[in-house]
This record gives structure tokens, C-alpha cells and sequence, in this order.
């Protein structure tokens, strides 16, 4: 009794030895993936790597970032997911004027949701689906078109009004804040399930004021279409600046699309970019 005791003593120790080696020779050992990282980053590719960042670093470093950096990182961070969406459906067409709404259950519109449509040009294919489909009611602005304002269905409303960051009226166009518009539909306080917005640059002065003032912290689902080059130093450095207000207000890029049709070439990076990056966020603060 008194042996069996000893060699079940002496194999007990040993495994002990044996895993307290395991561990500490895998704790000096570098995890295999950063080594195989490591040596496949050469090539036309690693300045992209190196500088095109898919997370935005703070303001600070946001600021420090060289032309080149900025390019890199507005390209690579838009044209990459950062959250998962289980389900997605396309509301309208297929192409120019659909968009994803994320039909996961933390994030899907229920019935008498609220949708705020912004740029219409005429194709109300994304407000008829969500209308139909969810049984939202849709509010679709547009100062560009031709058309008075008008009851388009028992759940779609077209106003022709505008978004941007301060009111005004220019010509024909009349130009309101989200604050401004909420509060003309009786809508203050109350959250949007659905914020589309595809507004020809009109986002820039747009989302900052959507954010200052809080309404963009109430908006469930962000669907934009970000515009421009992003190849002027200060101005992209701004723009990523407001990218990172949106990223830090909660949202979080479920679904990326490069539009076709804004393609163009730049030196700063070595394949095909866009002008007009349709991006799609669930704000994780809202589920």
C-alpha cells in the first residue's frame, strides 16, 4: 500500500513538472499567427497595413496623422465591418437606392416604428419597403425635388426640407437641423428606428450637430452614404473626427458597400477606392 502510495506520489509530481513547463515555455514563445503576420506583411500591401487603420486611434492621434495616414486609414476604416448582423434585408432596389436595415431582434424595427428617410431623388423604394414591410412610418425629406409636400401613403410622408447642421433657407431650399424637424413632427425626445441619409455631402456639417445635441445617441439604426476623396489633409483629419464621434456615440458598422459609380484611383493606395461609401451602424447603445 505503502509503494502504491509513493508511485501514484512520484506521477503526480511529475505531471506537475510537465505542465508547469508547458506553460511557461508557451508564455516565452511568440503565438504562431503574430510570426506568420509578421512575415507575409511585405509586398505592395504593408504600407496599407501599417497605416490604413480599421480602428480610429483618439482625437490626438487622429491629429498627428501625416496626408498619407489620413487617406489610408478614412479608405480602410469605412470599407471594413467592426459588429456582426445575423440578418440583414434590403429595403428598395438592389441597386442606387436600397439600403440594409439589420432584422436581428436587439435592432429590428417593430410596427409603428419611426423612420426618418433623407435624399430621395425621386426613388421612394427604400420608404415603401420599410413602410410595407415593418409597418414603420416613414418621414422622407428632400429639398432637391420638384414637389410640394404630400401625404405618398397612409405610412410614407414627403417633406421637401432638407437636412444640415443650422436652420436656414437658401432660394427654395429650406435647410433644418434633426432637432429642428423632430420637433416640427412632435417627435422630440422620441427615438428614430431608422435614420437613412444620403444627402450629397450635406452629412459633414449634418452628423456633428447630430451629436452635440444628442439626437444622434436616439437613432436605433445610421444608414449613410459618406462622400468625398478624403486626399486634403485637414479636411480628412476632420472627417475622422467625425467618424470616431459616431463610432464613440455607440455605432458600429454591421454592413459596408463601395457605390460603383464614384470610383477613382489615387497613389495613396493601391487598388480601386470610392467617393461614396453607403455604411450602415446599429448603435450598441440601443438594443
Amino acid at each position: 500500500m505503502k509503494l502504491n502510495q509513493a508511485a501514484l506520489g512520484f506521477v503526480f509530481g511529475m505531471g506537475c513538472c510537465v505542465v508547469l513547463y508547458t506553460v511557461m515555455r508557451n508564455q516565452n514563445r511568440s503565438p504562431s499567427w503574430v510570426l506568420r503576420s509578421e512575415t507575409n506583411n511585405a509586398g505592395p500591401l504593408k504600407q496599407i497595413r501599417q497605416q490604413g487603420q480599421i480602428v480610429l486611434p483618439d482625437k490626438d492621434g487622429i491629429a498627428k496623422m501625416t496626408v498619407s495616414e489620413a487617406f489610408r486609414t478614412y479608405h480602410s476604416y469605412l470599407d471594413n465591418t467592426d459588429t456582426l448582423c445575423n440578418r440583414k434585408l434590403r429595403m428598395g432596389k438592389l441597386g442606387d437606392g436600397g439600403w440594409e436595415i439589420c432584422d436581428d431582434p436587439g435592432y429590428r424595427p417593430v410596427k409603428n416604428c419611426i423612420v426618418y428617410s433623407f435624399g430621395i431623388n425621386n426613388d421612394f423604394s427604400f420608404d415603401d419597403d420599410t413602410a410595407k414591410n415593418y409597418e414603420c412610418n416613414v418621414f422622407a425629406f428632400d429639398p432637391s425635388m420638384n414637389q410640394a409636400s404630400y401625404q405618398r401613403s397612409p405610412r410614407v410622408r414627403f417633406f421637401r426640407i432638407g437636412i444640415d447642421g443650422r436652420d436656414y433657407k437658401k432660394a427654395a431650399w429650406d435647410m433644418r437641423t434633426l432637432t429642428s424637424m423632430k420637433k416640427m413632427l412632435n417627435h422630440t425626445g422620441r427615438v428614430i428606428d431608422v435614420l437613412k441619409m444620403d444627402v450629397e455631402s450635406s452629412e459633414w456639417p449634418s452628423i456633428p450637430n447630430m451629436v452635440s445635441s444628442g439626437e444622434l445617441s436616439k437613432v436605433r439604426q445610421f444608414l449613410v452614404e459618406y462622400h468625398g476623396t478624403c486626399s486634403e489633409r485637414n479636411d480628412c483629419i476632420n472627417r475622422l473626427k467625425i467618424l470616431k464621434d459616431v463610432h464613440d456615440a455607440g455605432f458600429r458598422k454591421f454592413y459596408v458597400h463601395k457605390n460603383h459609380h464614384c470610383g477613382f484611383t489615387n497613389n495613396f493606395f493601391p487598388v480601386v477606392r470610392t467617393l461614396c461609401y453607403e455604411i450602415h451602424y446599429v448603435n450598441i447603445n440601443l438594443m
